[in-house]
């Protein structure tokens, strides 16, 4: 009886059992501190975390989000994914329709330039101007271009180029925009989870674009510029139906700031005045001088070895004028930095890509190793699907079926990001050695199975240097926004343009030695297999320098929990297990979910305890939530 009295009584204090804020139960007598004993008890044995209702909330929270940015982000991502490739198989149609052979590569070339060269214009756009309307007009930008070369008549081959170049904008515009975007308001292991899928619509979009573009050429070529037409308004709609109360607005001037109270510019009050304040902030001439230096290295590059001979007039010039002028862009950028001449001349604007983002050494690194991802990848694109069809004797969609075997590498390199910065090892300097290893490998053994005919392993590493592109791109991205969590926008800049930068120059060398191995006689499938093997082999170096590089790197941790934060090491980890070099560990946040943006790039150092050497592989305590080191 005194039992079975006892159990009302017990399920009575039960159903009147409170909470406190942080989720611990409230004793019956009033007092707020939480049955530790009881908690602990309860959750070993249920073997989980049990999760506050703040906690509950934000992951409901940033789970939404996240479905928002995948779906708002998808249509304007695939539409600069497919116009970067699909006219691949139609070239030689327009180029007949137009009665311009000889300058088909123009078509080409009049979209790569203005896609690399007008990046670091949106970059800024981006932040000046808020990323809702950045990609509203590259959007735009894309479907005006798109429009230009449907309705462009045979008699004006102008008109055709001019839409591809303003494709080309739309293109950086849309590629910067999606970058930032979603780097925006996370932290760094939601942001891989975020990127891996759109590196794998990318990647989607950059294989089948060809196929989907052989198709469409059956019917007209200008479907491939047409298509684009209802996918742009399509993103229009989604990016304003999902993304209008989500996406950061213009980021704070605190220069125009204090100029408005010296009375310096012109009021804030007017939407007019508010743009032409804005307007007044770009680095006019850091862009004017990125736009023509780098443009002319692209074009130079494109041009070299294919449609001039290196030591042309046409090559030289543009490549001397055009290194001089990155050059003065590199000192024209360390002068707009604060407190120094051009900053002082030109107060209210702001340099299009900081200084202390350029002089910091993983920064470098980072761009050397994005540049030999885009060698591997354009290697693998173009000249696979050349040994295809002159080697193998494929058709043009046969050889563009067989390039799809480069995706299941991508696909398991890119997912795997999410196990490496998510569950282990946590860190991003592994991932990347890794991923530049394995593209070294797959395009060293791709010399010899090129020679030998060896198909099966040909397919294999193909899948090998997708594996390692994807195991590459995301970790490279992670490792620059840890060093500098309020750059984002700069930092896809460098990403994004590093990427077809190499596989520019990659292509130029791999055609300059392919024709110089394979004579005239492209047809003959012996010298177009030793050309090909050659300029495989022309490009080893380059693969096994980006393994050097990423020895010299620092190394990131990301930390478990809601927090997001993640330490960082600046000097040469993993070369400091030969030198036994002890390395400080610095503790930074990026963002605090859906709150402020973190002030600042302080970094603030650990206490001595949490100096690591390569030798101590123990976690460091759950004091600073360190992995191992």
């Amino acid at each position: 009886m005194t039992k079975n009295a006892s159990q009302p009584q017990s399920t009575e204090t039960d159903s009147q059992t409170r909470f406190t804020e942080d989720g611990h139960p409230v004793h019956a007598s009033g007092d707020h501190a939480p049955d530790l004993a009881g908690i602990r008890a309860s959750d070993a044995k249920e073997g989980k975390h049990r999760d506050t209702p703040q906690e509950k909330a934000e992951k409901k929270r940033m789970r939404n989000y996240r479905l928002k940015i995948v779906f708002g982000l998808m249509a304007p991502f695939t539409l600069q994914a497919l116009d970067t490739t699909i006219i691949a198989s139609a070239l030689p149609f327009i180029a007949a329709d137009f009665n311009e052979i000889s300058q088909l590569n123009w078509i080409i070339t009049s979209f790569n330039l203005t896609a690399a060269a007008f990046l670091p214009f949106w970059s800024q756009a981006a932040d000046i101007f808020g990323r809702h309307a950045t990609l509203h007009a590259s959007v735009l930008t894309m479907a005006i271009g798109s429009a230009l070369c449907t309705a462009a008549p045979t008699s004006a081959f102008g008109v055709l180029l001019l839409g591809r170049a303003l494709q080309g904008v739309g293109t950086a515009g849309v590629n910067i925009s999606v970058r930032t975007i979603l780097a925006d308001r996370v932290s760094l292991a939601e942001y891989s989870k975020n990127w891996t899928v759109f590196a794998l619509v990318s990647a989607v979009g950059f294989s089948v674009g060809p196929v989907a573009g052989g198709y469409l050429t059956q019917v007209s070529w200008r479907w491939c510029f047409a298509i684009n037409l209802p996918v742009a308004v399509l993103a229009v709609v989604l990016v304003v139906v999902l993304l209008r109360g989500e996406l950061l607005g213009p980021q704070p001037l605190p220069q125009v700031e204090g100029t408005l109270r010296e009375g310096r510019v012109r009021d804030r009050t007017t939407r007019r005045g508010r743009f032409l304040v804005r307007l007044a902030t770009v680095d006019y001439g850091g862009q004017l001088l990125f736009l023509w230096g780098l443009g002319l290295l692209v074009l130079a590059f494109t041009w070299a070895g294919g449609t001039y001979a290196w030591d042309s007039p046409a090559v030289l010039a543009p490549m001397v004028v055009g290194a001089i002028l990155t050059g003065a862009w590199l000192l024209y950028e360390y002068c707009m930095a604060p407190g120094r001449v051009m900053a002082r001349v030109f107060p209210l604007q702001r340099p299009m890509m900081p200084w202390q983002l350029l002089a910091q050494k993983d920064i470098g690194l980072l761009l050397v190793i994005n540049f030999t991802v885009g060698v591997a990848m354009f290697a693998v694109m173009y000249f696979m699907d050349l040994y295809f069809a002159l080697v193998q004797g494929k058709s043009a969609s046969s050889a563009g079926l067989a390039l799809l075997y480069f995706l299941p590498g991508l696909g398991v390199g890119s997912f795997s990001t999410i196990f490496f910065s998510n569950v282990w090892p946590r860190q991003t300097q592994p991932c990347l050695l890794l991923g530049t290893t394995c593209s070294a490998v797959g395009i060293t053994v791709l010399a010899w199975a090129t020679n030998a005919e060896n198909v099966p392993t040909i397919y294999g590493m193909m899948a090998l240097v997708g594996f390692g592109v994807g195991a590459t791109l995301n970790p490279s991205a992670m490792h620059a926004l840890a060093f500098f969590p309020t750059l984002t926008a700069p930092i896809s800049c460098l990403v994004a343009f590093a990427n077809p930068f190499g596989g520019t120059v990659g292509l130029t060398l791999m055609s300059t030695v392919f024709n110089n191995k394979s004579g005239s006689n492209h047809s003959d499938p012996q010298s177009a297999k030793n050309g090909i093997m050659w300029a495989f082999i022309a490009l080893v170096p380059i693969m096994w320098t980006s393994v050097l590089v990423t020895m010299f790197l620092g190394n990131v941790w990301i930390l478990p929990g809601r927090e997001g934060g993640h330490e960082v090491v600046s000097g040469a980890w993993m070369w400091s297990f030969v030198t036994r070099q002890k390395l400080v560990r610095h503790k930074v946040a990026r963002e605090d979910g859906f709150g402020a943006r973190a002030g600042g790039l302080l970094l603030q150092p650990l206490s001595d305890a949490n100096k690591v050497s390569p030798a101590e592989t123990q976690p460091q305590g759950q004091g600073n939530g360190a992995e191992l080191a």
